[in-house]
């Protein structure tokens, strides 16, 4: 699986976010939290309680001499993954047919297409160009392709890629709006997998790193004074995990007025400026807006770093408690309205 994939597949269950959640203000007995859920039959919420507690964003209190009944907590992993939960939760209600609720049917639609359109590689080819299920099926050999059809209907029957128009043999696929929109929720997971999954995750690859940067870089509006050449490149795999090679992957782009009018996967040449940074640094950069572990030099530095810091506000502005619960017009401003 690739980055995100594992803690996102978590919320895939809609009593996993529930029962998590339900632990957010403090230690819950069984029949407190039976309370809480309202609606779950006991042995689903066994199965969900024992699940986080597996996954260890839960843990098991000791019952007390004055009560038997056993006692479950929320654990900082849990409490961090609450985050992800969060900015999965506003990409969802920003649904291009309308709000997603996180604990809904249709959100499990979604996040299972999400995952399986990341996983297969599919959302990392479509990144580069729209394509024909027979050109995806030449560009991802290790799928067949009665799955790949199966992958990309999903992902179109959940609006994450849609058809386009074509002069040409077959229906080419793009990706959505709301899809490049996806890596918000992709990035917070990928980092908290990293925290607490680390033994069981591979290090971040070119494949993820490629696929954030293509889809992320078609939303950024950029000043119309902005005109320049650079790199955005992340040390990845061997130099992650401390090899004798370190690997470089990202993205080479030209801007002009304002517009990206090239953008590339290959980092093989020589931009006249680069940022430069580990996967951990470049989530750092792009979930907290903290840009001063990426290494930058060239002639114009300035310019990666506002790129940078527009793909920041972008995928992640402010959340509260209003803004996650309560619809407002602000939710029409997504792809697809």
């Amino acid at each position: 699986m690739l980055a995100g994939s594992r803690a996102l597949s978590i919320f895939a269950y809609a009593l996993n976010a529930r029962t998590l959640r339900a632990h957010a203000d403090g230690a819950l007995r069984a029949s407190d939290l039976e309370e809480t859920i309202g609606w779950a039959p006991q042995t689903s919420l066994r199965a969900a309680v024992a699940n986080l507690c597996e996954l260890g964003v839960l843990a098991k209190r000791d019952p007390s001499s004055e009560s038997r009944c056993l006692t479950t907590e929320i654990t900082s992993a849990g409490r961090d993954l609450l985050t992800v939960a969060d900015r999965l939760e506003y990409w969802l209600l920003h649904a291009p047919k309308g709000p997603i609720q996180l604990d809904g049917a249709a959100a499990a639609g979604a996040i299972r297409a999400l995952i399986g359109g990341w996983d297969s590689t599919i959302v990392r080819v479509l990144a580069e160009r729209p394509l024909t299920l027979t050109e995806l099926n030449s560009e991802i050999p290790d799928i067949s392709y009665p799955a790949l059809e199966r992958r990309l209907s999903k992902l179109r029957s959940t609006n994450l890629v849609t058809a386009i128009e074509s002069t040409g043999k077959g229906k080419p696929y793009a990706v959505s709006d709301w899809l490049c929109h996806a890596i918000a929720p992709l990035a917070v997971a990928g980092r908290w997998e990293r925290s607490y999954m680390a033994d069981n995750v591979a290090p971040i690859s070119h494949v993820e790193v490629e696929a954030s940067f293509l889809l992320t870089l078609r939303l950024v509006e950029l000043s119309h004074s902005t005109t320049g050449a650079c790199a955005l490149a992340v040390l990845t795999s061997a130099g992650d995990a401390g090899g004798e090679e370190r690997q470089v992957a990202g993205v080479t782009l030209g801007v002009r007025e304002g517009e990206i009018v090239s953008c590339s996967s290959d980092t093989a040449s020589d931009p006249p400026t680069w940022a430069l940074g580990t996967s951990d640094a470049w989530l750092e950069a792009v979930v907290d807006g903290r840009l001063d572990a990426l290494r930058v030099r060239g002639a114009k530095p300035d310019l990666p770093m506002n790129i940078v810091q527009d793909i920041h506000d972008l995928l992640f502005p402010p959340l509260s408690t209003a803004n996650l619960r309560v619809l407002d017009t602000d939710l029409q401003r997504f792809a697809g309205r």
